[in-house]
């Protein structure tokens, strides 16, 4: 297709050529759904074109197709126009493996919009070959969030390791399958949509935050209850705003408590210090903190008084200890809230 789009600076017979071409393969009424035959895919050069030629994206391809006869998105016919897209695409015995986890026996007896929030979360604007793609975060197309104010999902690119790993759980198998609208690249795992905990485990910088979730939720009080602080930060329906201490934060605390490491510290004491990190009550863009217009004070899950000053970019706790929200690893958008990533632990007051 693109070469045809060169030609068509010169010749009158070649724009007839893209039109006749073009018209084989998109509707003019956008609301019409034309549905694609393998059989009829001769020379696939589009994204949308190579994975319906493929046998082994059968189970992408149904999940495309009820996307693009009832979801908000013609993704079908998106991905089989000129422009410029990255799809990571798990092949069918992947997918299938993913759809038996998760107990599925059939995708159509699924809400389209979670089909098309799972499909979107694997797929990036812009080209991208495995050679281009860099370690850090990025976003996926999937949205979350009310009507008209939705935020794009983050995703976490990890080449570090010499391959392509997406958000910590799936590696590129095959890269580079080349589109005339973009590239493929196939995973060997479905790319779930992430919770909040989730970047605790891919961003490198931030990977202590979840060795003390685990080692908080191993404190028991009489009864034998504990704090349940995974179940809450990977509740999918929850929303939430994460203030999330990196790796050197904890590092300084521990120099501060005078211990090695977390478990020298009280498991009470610990799940103390991560519910003062969350505020429960709502998930907050940095944006929306900033047009509040000035310092505010929120509480955090443990009703512990947080002061943010939005236009420093700062937080405060209780005894005055002022943490910094980290440029770059702010507004990281998962399903069930923000993370802001702020470089001191914020802590409750002391108990009497």
């Amino acid at each position: 297709m693109n070469s045809k789009l060169k030609i068509l600076k010169y010749t009158c017979i070649a724009f007839m050529s893209f039109l006749l071409v073009f018209s084989c393969n998109i509707p003019e009424d956008p609301e019409f759904y034309e549905p694609f035959v393998p059989s009829e895919v001769e020379n696939p050069e589009t994204i949308s074109q190579i994975i319906i030629a493929r046998e082994d994206f059968s189970i992408m391809e149904s999940a495309m197709r009820l996307i693009e006869e009832s979801g908000s998105v013609k993704i079908i016919s998106e991905l089989n126009v000129p422009g410029s897209s990255t799809v990571f695409v798990p092949n069918d015995e992947v997918f299938q493996a993913w759809l038996d986890m998760n107990g599925i026996d059939d995708l159509a007896l699924l809400d389209v919009a979670l089909i098309e929030r799972v499909i979107l979360n694997h797929i990036l604007e812009g080209e991208f070959n495995s050679s281009n793609l860099v370690s850090g975060l990025t976003h996926s197309r999937a949205l979350v969030g009310e009507r008209g104010s939705e935020k794009n999902v983050s995703m976490y690119i990890d080449v570090s390791n010499g391959g392509v790993t997406v958000n910590a759980e799936a590696s590129v198998i095959t890269a580079d399958v080349e589109a005339n609208n973009g590239v493929i690249h196939v995973v060997n795992n479905v790319i779930e949509l992430p919770v909040l905990l989730d970047f605790s485990v891919m961003v490198p910088s931030l990977t202590t935050f979840y060795d003390a979730v685990q080692y908080a939720d191993t404190a028991r009080d009489a009864d034998g209850n504990g704090p349940n602080l995974m179940a809450k930060l990977i509740d999918s329906e929850a929303a939430l705003t994460l203030l999330m201490p990196n790796n050197d934060a904890f590092t300084d605390l521990l120099v501060e408590q005078g211990v090695s490491n977390l478990t020298d510290l009280d498991p009470w004491f610990v799940a103390d210090v991560i519910s003062t990190q969350l505020i429960n009550i709502a998930a907050i863009s940095s944006q929306e903190m900033i047009d509040i217009g000035g310092p505010f004070a929120l509480p955090a899950s443990n009703n512990e008084l947080l002061q943010i000053d939005p236009i420093n970019l700062t937080v405060s706790d209780p005894n005055s200890r002022t943490a910094n929200f980290i440029p770059g690893l702010i507004d990281i958008t998962a399903v069930n809230g923000f993370v802001h990533t702020i470089d001191k632990v914020l802590l409750p007051m002391p108990t009497p």
